[in-house]
């Protein structure tokens, strides 16, 4: 990346990468202040949907870095969707 005129492909790659990061960060602080204040008592199902949140949001974060990915390759971002396989996933 250039200081003087970043690219788009640039951009997005950063963007890309903030998001993920972002989406990561969420869960690990929502689930912190539950078990960091008294007034959250968490039971087994309660715990059970954090978890879960936490895989939607790191799912995100792995569509925003496909999504970066592709524009790099100068693929439509569908295309790219299309051919992944279960293990690219």
């Amino acid at each position: 990346m250039s200081p003087d005129e970043p690219s788009e492909i640039d951009w997005t790659v950063v963007k890309a990468i903030i998001d993920a990061q972002s989406h990561a960060n969420t869960s690990l602080e929502q689930y912190l202040l539950y078990v960091t204040h008294d007034e959250f008592d968490l039971n087994h199902e309660e715990i059970e949907t954090c978890l879960e949140d936490a895989i939607h949001g790191h799912e995100r974060a792995i569509d925003d870095l496909r999504t970066a990915k592709a524009t790099l390759n100068g693929e439509d971002c569908e295309d790219y969707e299309a051919r992944e396989t279960p293990e690219d996933r």
